[in-house]
């Protein structure tokens, strides 16, 4: 196992990491967020024997069923498979070096070191006393010692060295290993005992000569308490010079069998059972128990703590990951009810929780749950509304219970209808600046008449749904309704509405800050700000990333924090008052939800208060799964992120191996890159993004894809650029994080090359006046031709397109895609080459000759001969995305994304030789005795001109010229408008 000091990149990335990270040891253990891994998620086996986190921040497993490298999303696996080096996927054991090097433990395939990216596999064939090997450890003095099942060797340099019963160890089947400070190496084995080896004796111990089992279940070097053992008995010893004592500590004397053991970065120690499950010591000494979600009795193999402060526990049911969470929570595992609704604070600080069916809830200060239900004197079990008073009474609203005033001596006094409440749902509590009591109620507004004891409706406000009734620091009371807002005044009230420019009249709450601006939560139109007579509607066009707020509540550094339907929202107050005085347009905001931590992002509202900033400046919001406290000073900062890592590539669906520079072959048509960042805590924090220069014109935003995709790259240098950044700034543009490039070289094809341009250009010249001669002594042939050409084309076009009409995407004879699909897919496709900056080309094609060949032959030979060029043309266009169509009788189409001139020049020669590879016979051909087609190309770059329209009639004109050359060949037309 690992060496008893502490790895120094665990070190640095424990000094690195911030503060917030790591497990808060004062969280009771249902407040930590439980995840598993397992097959389901891609692990390869859910037997996990060990777990180590390596300096770039990646979690490897070992596996009953091979290797796996975790990045917080997905999993990489390594086995006899894909690694000639592998000998067994079965992986025991992995140390990983302060050089980044690996060292697992296989059973049954020896021993293999990890670098740069290879296995090397190390076996009996190289001196190791057997390949069945449990445990590694790389000692202090960089040697490497391995517990295998014939005894313990030794690698020091290039010599392997092993020891066996006959040079006097304990047994030969060892299990673990440890090494003191001093140097001397302890064995352990799960049949006989322990061996202690000075270097050069052995000293054994066993059961009844120092232990109570032969099984040695764990050897652990804990920083606080030293070397130690522990046996299947239960006992956990000491381990000294002379031998193991049983252990001073309390704590450690569990009964149980330890089997793994770690010491978290705040000093608790985790230890892992072999068949009692997962419990940690505090610092104080208490040992608690941390129940797993698995189907196995309880087998923990092994402990991790990775750079993030999560741990990680290795079981017979995969691998369990516990995290903190940001927010402290209090629902049905600590004693509270689940649905909660409105929560308050006391004077001695305790915190009180409205529930719907549950009654009461007083929390303490130290976390103890009080309940109250009917049973102590409530009138109902549905809390609605509560209002603490100074002498630590506290007024608890009911839904249809009206209201009771529970006394600091336990007893409830009710009040009802009797007492002048005109209705039995009380939604809001409040005391004015003068000490008055407002209650409201499903029936409207009463406040209490403290010489009469009874309520005194006030019946000046509108007839609508109150909600809530607050009291600011001006001595201003708010009431929130289902018909707007209203401020009450000496002689009625003032209303805001929707025709005053509020988003909706269902208001939820209000919140009136330092300066005496209210805000104002809608249930369904976001947040609005009134100061003075000025309101103003925030949307989400300025950054609001939800329309529901139940609650608005002000931390201690000037964020607001809003509960709703989705989550809960932070954003400065500052950043929202900037937006509504017009010095900026946006604002960020963040909101949390399940991916968060939270056990719920559906907060409750509506009763009065939906939320309470306690004394201590905890924000506390009701869940319908318990309590949320916020306590922002707690909130864990993510750092930026590293670099990206280049995982994979894969050149046209095939991976290749990784280099830099990336050489490419010229017929390279797509590119995928697949990069990471290893989070293994929060991995839906982050947000790539890429660019590659030369071919892009701006970064591609993909979110948490972490794939790069091309297609139509050119020939030439290129530089790929990943960047990664915390996704809480994704809403605005922010400066992207540390950036990993990867220079990349596609190779040209010949006919991309500078010689043969230059070798074109000047047979161009030398060729010119040849071809202007020609061009002139057969432009009158050509005009004829054409113009019989475009008769009948025209005739045949309309026939073609009568056809179309009746088929609705696929031609019933050749089994292609007809016009009808050719055309939906046209403009699809040069859309999305435009968006690329890649070209798309088209070929047209005519089978020569066809209506003799119809006449010849007949119909049915006509159909077959269609259908066998169809084949062909499949056959011909060999990319997936590439379009083939009947475009009409016996002429076809191929729609060509990303291919440029040269591309579609040797598509529409291979088309060509195919078709005439048939060796159809062709009875009345003038050209040939076989059946011969004539092709026209034309290649467009949609992103610099032209239209779908234009590029057909371009293609169209070169088959035109390829007929009025003879037939049986191609003509495709160059960007200059000249034929090839």
């Amino acid at each position: 196992m690992r060496n008893w000091l502490t790895p120094s990149w665990l070190l640095l990335a424990s000094l690195l990491s911030p503060s917030g990270f790591a497990l808060n040891p004062d969280r009771l253990p249902s407040q930590y967020l439980f995840d598993r891994f397992g097959r389901e998620e891609g692990l390869p086996s859910d037997t996990v024997w060990i777990a180590r986190s390596d300096l770039n921040g990646f979690l490897w497993l070992g596996t009953k069923n091979g290797l796996a490298r975790f990045d917080g999303v997905s999993f990489t696996l390594f086995n006899k498979q894909n690694q000639p080096a592998f000998r067994s996927n079965d992986i025991r054991d992995i140390e990983i070096l302060d050089d980044g090097s690996m060292w697992l433990a296989t059973y049954g395939g020896g021993v293999l070191h990890y670098v740069d990216g290879e296995f090397t596999a190390y076996t009996t064939a190289e001196g190791l006393s057997d390949d069945i090997v449990h445990d590694v450890l790389p000692a202090a003095d960089g040697t490497l010692w391995f517990a295998t099942s014939q005894g313990l060797s030794r690698l020091r340099g290039k010599e392997m060295r092993s020891w066996t019963q006959d040079d006097g160890l304990v047994d030969n089947r060892t299990f673990r290993l440890l090494e003191e400070p001093g140097g001397a190496i302890w064995v352990s084995t799960l049949t006989n005992g322990l061996s202690r080896f000075d270097g050069a004796h052995f000293t054994n111990f066993t059961e009844g000569s120092g232990l109570d089992s032969t099984q040695v279940h764990l050897l652990h070097n804990d920083p606080e308490l030293g070397p130690m053992a522990a046996t299947a008995a239960g006992t956990t010893y000491r381990l000294t010079e002379s031998g193991p004592i049983v252990h001073e500590s309390a704590a450690l004397q569990t009964g149980m069998t330890l089997h793994s053991a770690l010491r978290d970065r705040h000093g608790n120690l985790w230890l892992g059972t072999y068949g009692d499950g997962l419990w940690r010591v505090s610092k104080n000494g208490s040992l608690q128990a941390f129940p797993l979600a698995t189907k196995q009795p309880g087998y923990v193999f092994e402990l991790a703590e990775d750079a993030e402060g999560n741990v990680w526990a290795a079981t017979m049911h995969g691998v369990h990951r516990l995290r903190d969470s940001d927010f402290l929570q209090f629902g049905p595992a600590e004693g509270l009810g689940a649905a909660t609704f409105v929560v308050t604070q006391a004077p001695d600080d305790s915190i009180w929780t409205g529930t719907e069916g549950s009654g009461l809830f007083r929390l303490s200060t130290d976390h103890e749950v009080t309940q109250f239900t009917r049973e102590q004197g409530l009138s109902s079990n549905d809390i609605s509304s509560l209002l603490a008073e100074p002498d630590g009474s506290l007024w608890v609203g009911t839904f249809g219970g009206g209201l009771n005033h529970l006394h600091t001596d336990g007893s409830v006094t009710q009040y009802g209808k009797e007492k002048g409440l005109i209705n039995s749902h009380v939604m809001g509590l409040q005391r004015d600046a003068s000490g008055r009591l407002w209650v409201v109620t499903d029936g409207g507004l009463v406040w209490f008449d403290a010489r009469r004891k009874r309520f005194v409706e006030e019946t000046s406000l509108p007839a609508t749904l109150l909600r809530e009734i607050r009291s600011d620091a001006l001595g201003r009371l708010w009431l929130t309704s289902n018909g707007g807002l209203m401020q009450l005044t000496g002689d009625g009230y003032t209303l805001w509405t929707e025709e005053e420019g509020l988003g909706s009249n269902l208001v939820s709450t209000t919140y009136t800050d330092a300066e005496g601006v209210v805000w104002i939560g809608s249930r369904e139109s976001g947040l609005s700000r009134l100061e003075g007579d000025q309101l103003f509607q925030f949307t989400l066009g300025h950054g609001l990333p939800q329309l529901s707020v139940l609650a608005i509540l002000e931390d201690d550094t000037g964020r607001l924090w809003m509960s709703g339907a989705d989550g809960l929202v932070s954003v400065e107050r500052a950043a929202l008052n900037a937006v509504a005085r017009g010095e900026s347009k946006r604002f960020r905001a963040r909101l949390y939800d399940e991916t968060d931590g939270l056990r719920s992002a559906q907060f409750l509202g509506g009763f009065q208060p939906a939320g309470w900033k306690a004394r201590d400046g905890r924000l506390w919001f009701p869940t319908n799964q318990g309590l949320v406290a916020v306590v922002p000073g707690d909130f864990s900062t993510l750092p930026p992120p590293p670099p990206p890592l280049i995982e994979a590539v894969r050149v046209n669906g095939e991976r290749i191996p990784l280099a830099d520079p990336l050489l490419l072959p010229a017929d390279a048509s797509t590119l995928e890159v697949d990069y990471t960042v290893p989070r293994l805590g929060a991995p839906h924090t982050l947000r790539f993004e890429y660019l590659l220069e030369g071919f892009d014109r701006d970064w591609h935003r993909v979110g948490s894809r972490r794939t790069a995709y091309f297609t139509g790259l050119p020939p030439g240098s290129l530089s790929l650029r990943v960047a990664a950044s915390n996704h809480d700034a994704a809403q605005d543009a922010s400066p992207r994080g540390a950036e990993v490039n990867l220079d990349i070289y596609r190779a040209p094809f010949w006919y991309q090359t500078w010689w043969f341009r230059i070798i074109a250009g000047l047979l161009a010249v030398l060729l010119a006046h040849r071809l202007y001669l020609l061009a002139i002594r057969r432009a009158m042939l050509r005009e004829r031709q054409l113009e019989l050409l475009v008769n009948r084309r025209t005739r045949e076009l309309q026939i073609a397109l009568s056809k179309v009409q009746e088929i609705s995407r696929i031609d019933s004879l050749t089994g292609l895609a007809n016009r009808r699909f050719l055309d939906e897919n046209l403009d699809s496709t040069w859309a999305q080459c435009g968006e690329q900056h890649a070209p798309v080309s088209i070929i047209m094609l005519d089978i020569d000759c066809f209506k003799q060949y119809n006449d010849a032959v007949g119909h049915i030979a006509g159909d077959e001969c269609l259908r066998k060029v169809a084949e062909a043309l499949q056959s011909g266009v060999l990319r997936d995305e590439d379009l083939v169509a009947r475009y009409g009788g016996e002429e076809f189409l191929a729609l060509l994304p990303g291919a440029d001139v040269g591309a579609v020049t040797q598509v529409a020669q291979r088309i060509r030789s195919l078709v005439k590879d048939l060796r159809i016979p062709h009875p009345n051909s003038p050209v040939s005795d076989y059946l011969t087609v004539s092709v026209g190309g034309a290649t467009a770059w949609p992103a610099e001109k032209g239209t779908p329209d234009e590029l057909i009639q371009r293609a169209d004109q070169a088959l035109y010229a390829a007929k009025a050359a003879g037939r049986d060949r191609v003509r495709i037309e160059e960007n200059n408008g000249q034929m090839r």
